[in-house]
């Protein structure tokens, strides 16, 4: 379901029944703050109340069918009150269900069972669309007629009674790892950066974004690019940061000449992006450091050269598209002056917590906890900066982020008009602070029934060995053929986390992916990055693409389109994974003359494969030099010498051929 679907599918509820709903999601997401601060119940208990809550909202806040009416709302209680039943039973017999390996009470935890599978697969079907719930059923015929597929796919098959307990009980099911990622560090970051905007200093990311990159050709496009990597750090979704940052930075391109797919396809690849961008990089990174038993900065330090890379990338070829185009800087008088754009208290707000988030992570503090004190640090400043200032800063750069913007809708959380009086400031406040957590409720629940889904299969990968196989078939490729091997990945991992958030669709692809890669003999780090680098880029992969879905829904353009342009801005995104997995220099691992070498002959891929990507140098670049540019960059993944070489004469050529041979037709061009 796209998702603009997926929104006309979204109730909206008024009145009593608005107040008890937005109550309810409130309460439920501050039990993951709380419990961050306090300390996570046990695995079981945490989760099934997390899943239980994005049950029961998912079916509350979704409509089943187009057509809504008062009498379907009513009937969804009954689903609603069923998936709190059955998740509560393990919350409320949690002691005797881990003390065993098999049912304990079978009748009832059979039918719970069933009855959970039923409510998970609607709950999926109205959150995502009938895509998941094909997925799903596909992977339950193969584990339950395993023993009917021939070669090497198949296997012995499962039971019914198997199944159920696996995916109820058992603790690689449907409360297994992925969903305890998501009780907690995914559904803290999409508070955490729900909260950044619901203050107003996530808009100044935006304004410094102005600042930084408005003034050259396509600025627009640059400031997306600045503003969605410095948000994509924080809130670790493409999703979430397309529809946080880009219903500023879309309107903005579109106003300054980018066409629609353009905007949106610049706005998806900058969001995806930035959860590869130190120095956060999201929650999938912290994922990365637990699973790889390594510290925080280590996976930290590794991607800071690819993420460069990357983002050297994406700004070249928005420069060359404005320069193919006759894109403009932004006017003068509306790029943010620097008081404006580094105010101190909207800086300070920003500031404060994403340096305390980074304190507690370095000095080796759980990551919950970290985020905690980042939460409370932004709603301990909206509180100072509305006892000490008539309008807080951070409201007014939001205002002036959206007049940039030309958007004429007001701030989205206005914290006081100078006139009013302290109580009713403060009573704004709260508001925004209570806004802000419903709208990290909505987020969360669609987030939750992604790694539903995901868990799901993952599950149902690891009973029928089918991990196993994947790994045996790409070892057995790549023993004679390692960039064949290393492409065969890539295809498994982007089809593997398709429409899942980044961390989950790492944690698939680590868990089936990363074991062959180790047996092929590459370092463990560059592995389980360059995993992760394809878990990210399947946010704007058809034909799921959940991001350019997200992207397509602000900026009114055609989805082929956007995901078309998408492609070839990502380009770059596709190759540098196999840059430093072949070359484990670009994760800084190695003496300083090897990593400088390394990253001069990246560089210079990625401007080459930039070039080839837009078709534009100093004119349009004709196929025949683009396809030498392309050989080239292509040539420069390889670490040796002698691949270097011949990919700077490639594209040497393939450069030379252009600047004259096309300069010259340009010419007669004209002349005729």
């Amino acid at each position: 379901m796209e998702p603009e679907e997926r929104e006309s599918g979204y109730r909206k509820y008024g009145g009593l029944a608005g107040a008890a709903l937005a109550a309810a999601a409130i309460i439920w997401v501050l039990f993951h703050v709380y419990t961050a601060g306090v300390g996570t119940l046990p695995n079981y208990q945490q989760r099934a109340v997390h899943l239980g809550g994005a049950l029961a909202l998912v079916f509350l806040l979704y409509s089943g069918t187009k057509r809504d009416s008062t009498l379907l709302r009513l009937l969804d209680l009954i689903p609603a009150a069923l998936s709190i039943l059955v998740l509560g039973y393990i919350v409320w017999n949690y002691n005797t269900i881990v003390e065993n390996t098999w049912f304990t009470d079978e009748p009832v935890e059979k039918l719970f069972g069933v009855l959970l599978l039923l409510l998970v697969l609607e709950g999926v079907r109205r959150a995502l669309g009938w895509l998941f719930v094909g997925m799903i059923v596909a992977f339950y015929l193969y584990a339950y007629f395993g023993n009917y597929i021939p070669g090497m796919l198949g296997h012995r098959g499962l039971s019914i009674d198997r199944l159920i307990y696996a995916f109820y009980l058992g603790e690689n099911g449907l409360l297994g790892p992925l969903m305890g990622i998501s009780a907690t560090v995914v559904t803290l970051f999409l508070i955490l950066g729900a909260l950044l905007n619901s203050s107003g200093a996530g808009q100044v990311f935006i304004l410094v974004a102005m600042r930084i990159g408005g003034r050259v050709r396509g600025g627009a496009g640059m400031v997306a690019v600045f503003g969605s990597a410095f948000m994509g750090m924080v809130n670790g979704s493409t999703v979430a940061n397309v529809t946080s940052t880009g219903v500023l930075t879309i309107p903005l391109m579109k106003r300054f000449g980018f066409k629609p797919e353009f905007a949106g396809a610049v706005e998806a690849v900058a969001s995806t992006g930035g959860q590869i961008m130190p120095p956060v990089m999201g929650p999938g990174a912290f994922l990365m450091a637990e699973l790889l038993g390594v510290a925080y900065l280590q996976v930290v330090t590794a991607a800071l050269v690819p993420s460069l890379l990357f983002f050297l990338a994406l700004l070249i070829g928005v420069y060359l598209y404005a320069l193919k185009y006759d894109l403009k800087p932004l006017p003068a008088e509306l790029i943010p002056s620097a008081r404006e754009a580094f105010a101190p208290y909207p800086m300070i707000s920003l500031l404060i917590p994403i340096g305390i988030l980074i304190y507690f992570i370095v000095n080796q503090y759980t990551i919950q906890l970290a985020v905690f004190w980042a939460i409370i640090a932004i709603v301990a400043l909206m509180l100072i900066g509305v006892l000490l200032r008539p309008q807080t800063a951070t409201s007014e750069a939001a205002d002036r982020a959206r007049d940039v913007a030309g958007l004429d809708a007001p701030s989205p959380a206005p914290l006081a008009e100078p006139a009013l009086p302290l109580g009713e400031r403060l009573s704004v406040m709260v508001r925004s602070v209570l806004d802000g957590l419903y709208e990290a409720a909505r987020g969360v629940v669609f987030i939750a029934m992604i790694i539903a889904a995901a868990q799901i299969i993952v599950s149902l990968i690891n009973l029928t060995g089918l991990g196993i196989t994947f790994s045996q078939l790409i070892v057995n490729i790549g023993q004679g053929h390692i960039l064949l091997s290393l492409v065969l990945t890539m295809i498994i991992a982007i089809v593997l986390g398709m429409g899942m958030p980044t961390p989950a669709a790492y944690a698939v692809g680590a868990a089936v992916l990363a074991p062959p890669l180790i047996n092929l003999g590459f370092d463990l780090l560059p592995a389980h990055l360059f995993l992760y680098f394809f878990a990210s880029v399947s946010a704007i992969t058809p034909p799921v693409a959940a991001g350019v879905f997200a992207a397509v829904a602000i900026s009114g353009g055609t989805i082929m389109g956007t995901a078309a342009y998408a492609m070839i801005l990502a380009c770059s995104l596709f190759l540098i994974p196999f840059m430093f997995i072949m070359n484990p220099e670009l994760t800084l691992q190695g003496n300083p003359l090897d990593v400088g070498l390394a990253m001069v002959s990246a560089t210079i891929g990625i401007v080459f494969m930039s070039i080839t990507a837009i078709g534009y140098c100093r004119g349009p670049v004709s196929w025949g030099p683009r396809i030498l540019l392309a050989l080239g960059a292509v040539a420069l993944i390889d670490p040796s010498w002698l691949t270097d070489l011949a990919g700077v004469v490639l594209a040497g050529l393939g450069l030379a051929w252009h600047l004259r041979f096309d300069k010259q037709a340009r010419r007669l061009a004209v002349q005729d």
